[in-house]
């Protein structure tokens, strides 16, 4: 039977039994009863739907669909079948290609079909792209004439409900939001979810399922949503269920825990996308990235990364983006290999990739530091961090020009410059070049809002603050102030000439008493244990060398490198112990003959709040819009 994603009407004939009994079940005029499996040990209640082939399509009370094999049922069951006569030999059922795929693959006759994934068959992909030079072409992002509509959103069932996920599918236009209500042992906890027709401005909800989930991605079928544990404590998010919504009521189909060979956090599913209707991507916190075949559940390839690294797929869905030890890189999806390669500019903490909406930039958080790679070449555009407000975690790219951290803060990449405070967004995320911010509101229902970011608003600020003469504390031809007696004296003239020369190209001249202080600094050494992958690992003498711009006492800006490398090229006859050894020897000078300083930094705030008014402005996510 054709494995299509649509609803379709099948026509079947039944031969039964060798009686050559003709027939198919009227829904309304059945009752609900008891099927047993031939075994004896699985049972459930339902009423008979139809029948297709040598299969029984069952619909239990709380709507679900299952399909029985023929073969595994009871004879009682069978009798009863062979007197289900009737003059309508047609019947629709509801196909998918998340049904069971055989009797091999089934666990129990009711319930949803449990899955035992066996890596031994996943190809296994290296971090190492064959070509050293990185060369893609970046292909045009087709016009579309798609505008989606915001989506209000029911009520909260309950003062403590909150919203647990927000997913996009632009193939589908459809998007789902997902609720979970945690008793904390008192009562059944409870998740939900919320369809969302972009195109329609329209929303359907689930009824509450036991259980806490959170929705992570949304078929391109729009029907079928990827659902994960949602549980307090590490190792609680590693179970994956494929949901759908037949009425109010919540099929679940296919079950499976991806990662169940790592222990404690590390099982844990990080981040999953739907590559095309038939291929979903995954990442664990231990940084296991795999493609899995979507109806079985099967893991196709996997690669490595450092733990906590989160990967991003490409607006066109061939390319998924990569940030591992010092190494940033390109996977191919239909390919399954690594295409391009590049260094980082030290080993970043925790990064989180996203690609803009026209695919041709990488944007990525790093704990405290945004970096923007071009994707074409690799190059890194942007690398900086924005004091007084903490990015580490989920990040968007809603425009080739800015970057939305953590939901909230929107940064403009040019200038460096916190722009924009968007307040009470409980979750976000850019698809098809707009992006989508949630909120829960209350029981009168919240709002899931389609915006253009940045919003008119932020765009009619920038031009204004842009003016403005006090805005940037640094800027070309701003006085500063050069401060190396943290470097160790024997090399302060080599930095002094090193900072001179970037600061003359700025046009900034350097004075004693200027109120703007960069300030150079060298810590070490420290003795620290290195791996490389495939290489093994090393002791090392690690030296931090540091640069910061200081403004009245306060940071402004900061960066930093080391002197061991994150990828080693060796040279003939050097191995890798030969290679640590001389890195070991003394700190990494150079970095102040390569560091590229900011073209401007902003105005720090005297606001200690996380966030508090660091921005430029602010506005509140509601259910009536941006206030």
């Amino acid at each position: 039977m054709s494995r299509s994603l649509g609803k379709r009407v099948v026509f079947f004939s039944l031969l039964l039994m060798g009686l050559g009994l003709t027939f198919a079940a009227a829904v309304a005029a059945e009752e609900f009863r008891t099927w047993t499996d031939s075994t004896g040990k699985f049972s459930l209640r339902a009423k008979l739907d139809s029948v297709e082939g040598e299969k029984v399509i069952l619909l239990r009370e709380n709507g679900q669909r299952m399909t029985i094999p023929m073969k595994k049922l009871s004879r009682a069951d069978l009798e009863f079948l062979a007197q289900r006569k009737t003059d309508n030999p047609f019947q629709p059922v509801e196909d998918s290609f998340f049904t069971p795929a055989g009797p091999a693959r089934e666990v129990a006759v009711a319930g949803p079909r449990l899955v035992k994934v066996d890596w031994t068959r996943s190809q296994q992909v290296l971090l190492q792209a064959g070509d050293a030079e990185w060369r893609v072409t970046v292909p045009p992002v087709p016009a579309s004439n798609f505008r989606p509509r915001s989506v209000p959103l029911p009520g909260k069932t309950d003062f403590f409900e909150g919203l647990c996920g927000l997913a996009i599918n632009p193939v589908a236009k459809k998007a789902v939001v997902g609720y979970k209500l945690d008793k904390h042992g008192r009562e059944e906890s409870t998740s939900r979810i919320v369809i969302c027709d972009l195109e329609q401005g329209r929303s359907m909800a689930s009824t509450p399922t036991e259980g806490l989930l959170a929705p992570l991605a949304l078929h391109d079928d729009g029907r079928h949503v990827l659902m994960r544990r949602d549980e307090f404590g590490f190792g609680n998010l590693d179970r994956l269920e494929i949901w759908s919504l037949q009425g109010k009521n919540v099929v679940r189909s296919l079950v499976w825990t991806p990662y169940a060979d790592a222990q404690h956090g590390a099982r844990d599913v990080m981040w999953a996308e739907f590559i095309n209707a038939d291929t979903l991507a995954t990442s664990s916190r231990g940084g296991k990235v795999a493609l899995w075949n979507v109806a079985t559940a099967e893991p196709i390839c996997h690669f490595q990364l450092d733990d906590g690294a989160i990967p991003a797929l490409s607006p066109d869905r061939k390319w998924i983006a990569f940030c591992s030890n010092d190494t940033v890189g390109l996977f191919d999806v239909e390919k399954r290999e690594v295409i391009a390669t590049r260094q980082t500019p030290r080993r970043l903490q925790w990064p989180a990739l996203a690609f803009s909406p026209s695919g041709r930039k990488i944007g990525c958080t790093a704990f405290d530091r945004i970096l923007v790679w071009d994707t074409a070449s690799g190059k890194l555009e942007k690398d900086f961090a924005t004091p007084g407000i903490h990015i580490h975690g989920a990040v968007d790219f809603p425009d080739d020009g800015f970057i939305l951290a953590v939901n909230q803060y929107l940064i403009e990449l040019d200038r460096q410059l916190k722009l924009w405070h968007y307040q009470g967004a409980e979750a976000a995320h850019t698809a098809g070049g707009m992006t989508f911010l949630a909120t829960t509101g209350d029981q009168r229902g919240g709002l899931l809002m389609a915006a253009k970011l940045p919003h008119p608003q932020a765009t009619a600020l920038l031009k204004k603050a842009l003016n403005q003469p006090d805005l940037f504390v640094f800027h070309q031809g701003t006085p500063v102030q050069l401060d190396v007696n943290g470097i160790p004296p024997d090399r302060q003239t080599r930095v002094t000439e090193a900072l001179t020369k970037k600061l003359k190209a700025l046009k900034c001249p350097v004075e004693a008493a200027a109120p703007v202080v960069v300030a150079a600094s060298v810590e070490g050494p420290k003795q620290r244990e290195i791996s490389y992958m495939h290489s093994g690992t090393y002791q090392v003498q690690e030296y931090v060398t540091r640069l910061k711009i200081n403004y009245q006492g306060k940071t402004i800006w900061e960066n930093q490198s080391t002197n061991i490398p994150g990828f080693v090229h060796l040279k003939e006859g050097e191995n890798m112990e030969s290679h640590l050894r001389e890195a070991s020897q003394e700190p990494a000078y150079g970095f102040y003959d390569n560091i590229t300083l900011p073209e401007f930094l902003q105005k720090p705030s005297d606001d200690q709040r996380p966030g508090g008014g660091q921005t430029l402005g602010a506005s509140r996510v509601t259910p009536q819009g941006l206030r």
